[in-house]
């Protein structure tokens, strides 16, 4: 039988400042079970990565092969830009999560109006902090009486209603 031994609890327990601290701490068979789940979300997301790079490899193809300033040649081109932008929208939405972005949108847009990204087209999250620090969440600090001008309840525990019933409290 396990160690039933009652613990005392504060009422607070240290937050972990990421997912995978926290899924770090867990026991084998739990991150077992996460990374299943994540593998086969990360699969797809590879799936779906190289489809879209073969496609814009056969639109670069078919562009090359139209007539140079043709409206065909043109379409092509526009369709090809459309897919870069939407590429590179995805890859900053990605990257948002591990740059604490508590506004992913927010951030794209103000990152676009600014020419925030780097050379290789990867965001440049120390600039867009330093830009627009309200877009970004430091870990840790959720308090859901923040703002509030009354002092907490007072928490009760089950000593205090079987108390409370009895007459002795």
């Amino acid at each position: 039988m396990a160690d039933e031994t009652p613990q005392a609890d504060t009422g607070e327990m240290p937050l972990p400042a990421t997912f995978d601290d926290f899924l770090a701490a867990q026991p084998e068979g739990i991150r077992a079970l996460a990374d299943g789940y994540a593998g086969g979300l990360k699969t797809a997301l590879a799936s779906e990565r190289e489809q879209r790079k073969d496609l814009a490899k056969q639109l670069r193809d078919a562009t090359a092969k139209a007539e140079a300033g043709s409206a065909m040649a043109k379409t092509l081109e526009e369709i090809s830009g459309k897919l870069d932008a939407t590429e590179k929208r995805a890859a900053f939405f990605e990257s948002a999560t591990t740059a604490q972005c508590a506004n992913p949108r927010a951030a794209f847009l103000v990152a676009q109006a600014e020419g925030l990204f780097k050379k290789s087209g990867e965001p440049d999250w120390a600039a867009l902090q330093a830009v627009a620090p309200e877009l970004f969440r430091k870990p840790g600090q959720a308090n859901a009486g923040a703002g509030t001008t009354a002092a907490p309840l007072a928490q009760s525990t089950m000593n205090d209603f079987i108390r409370r019933s009895t007459g002795r409290a």
